[in-house]
């Protein structure tokens, strides 16, 4: 670990000496080979992903969620004081929740900096921010998708627009590889070769506090409030976002008991927090979730997403006619759920970018791969993922 300090400490004065926009070739060189350097800190997913296709990507199994790597011992359990003031609109179960108080209390330390944690049996919800993707490759887009969770002042979707935006209070941040989805098979980069890279992107979320164009957050002080430190990443099996919702929830549970100091498998007495969990989605995935071909029983289905916590937080479509959203929104099947929906609105910096125009950039040479972090980009490079395969192997991509 005091290696990766180090490292990150020669990157944060390489940032300090210069501006991105004026960084001169010698250190944009001293930057990439420092990325490629900390390559060696992440870690290899290959037995992980194999057990978990082996053991839980079967058709007939239980929606699961399973961990890979928390970024903070106490994961979901975050600094942040109090939660007990905390309410969402037009929610009687959790205005209900904030009524109960819970005398026996057990302080969870965070055993990565020694720092005390809220109590955790007097924790009555936990909200979380997920990021599922294919991860083909990861992008700042997807991390600019969970930094607009932490900090941006939010409201529902409603049919009048006049309800108060607010910040979230996200305490813990999710990244999610779906080891299925309902419209794509499996090309380019493999399973493990995608679960490196989300480690490296959930790295340079969660700790990466070097100045950076791509940031949504303006300070030190801002990051800190924003709980993106509490981050952690693992894979789905399930393509439907109605059951990934239940397992997201599951997961959250199960590891607030086992940071409560709780058996995970008894009945501890103790009830276990509620779980809010917000999606992240593009506009043409909100279209997906409430498309009817992808449910067997469409009201119940949707309902028990919403019922079950979930919540989404779309980015719209650049050029998408606001009548055709209003039209989207004013459908009698999606109106009782506009309270659950939000609208993030993601930076123009990164609003273009997308996992398919990386590929073509990497494929091509072009431009596009700045779209992604250098040590994604040097992983890409060593790897050759997304070349043509007719051609000989290219040489090494540079931002």
């Amino acid at each position: 670990m005091a290696a990766v300090a180090e490292r990150q400490e020669s990157r944060n004065k390489v940032r300090a000496n210069s501006s991105t926009e004026s960084m001169t070739k010698e250190q944009q060189q001293s930057e990439i080979d420092l990325m490629s350097t900390m390559q060696c800190d992440t870690p290899m997913y290959d037995d992980f992903v194999a057990d978990f296709l082996q053991k839980l990507a079967h058709k007939d199994q239980q929606p699961t969620v399973r961990i890979s790597r928390k970024f903070c011992s106490s994961w979901p359990i975050s600094q942040r004081p109090d939660q007990s003031q905390r309410t969402e609109t037009n929610s009687e179960t959790e205005k209900e929740a904030e009524t109960n108080t819970e005398t026996e209390i057990d302080t969870v330390t965070d055993s990565s900096d020694g720092a005390m944690q809220r109590p955790a049996k007097e924790i009555k919800e936990i909200r979380v921010g997920v990021m599922d993707s294919s991860f083909n490759p990861p992008h700042y887009c997807h991390g600019a998708y969970l930094e607009c969770l932490a900090i941006m002042e939010l409201a529902p979707t409603t049919a009048t627009g006049h309800e108060e935006a607010r910040v979230l209070d996200i305490d813990a941040y999710l990244m999610l590889l779906s080891s299925t989805n309902v419209d794509k098979r499996l090309s380019g980069a493999s399973l493990e070769q995608r679960m490196r890279m989300v480690d490296m992107l959930a790295t340079t979320v969660a700790q990466d506090t070097s100045a950076d164009t791509w940031h949504l957050w303006k300070s030190r002080e801002q990051f800190d409030r924003s709980n993106l430190h509490n981050m952690a990443i693992g894979m789905v099996n399930s393509p439907r976002f109605v059951d990934k919702c239940v397992a997201v929830a599951d997961v959250v549970r199960r590891e607030w008991l086992r940071s409560a100091g709780l058996d995970t498998d008894a009945d501890s007495g103790i009830d276990a927090p509620r779980v809010l969990s917000y999606f992240a989605m593009g506009w043409d995935t909100l279209i997906r979730f409430f498309d009817r071909k992808y449910y067997a029983h469409y009201h119940s289905e949707i309902r028990s997403f919403f019922d079950n916590g979930g919540r989404i937080a779309y980015s719209r479509r650049s050029g998408f006619p606001d009548a055709d959203v209003e039209a989207f929104f004013a459908r009698e099947d999606i109106a009782e759920y506009l309270q659950y929906i939000f609208e993030l609105t993601l930076p123009k910096r990164v609003k273009h970018i997308s996992s398919t125009e990386v590929r073509l950039a990497v494929r091509d040479s072009t431009q596009s791969v700045r779209d992604i972090p250098p040590r994604i980009l040097e992983f890409v490079n060593n790897s050759q993922l997304y070349r043509d395969p007719s051609k000989e192997p290219t040489a090494q991509l540079r931002l």
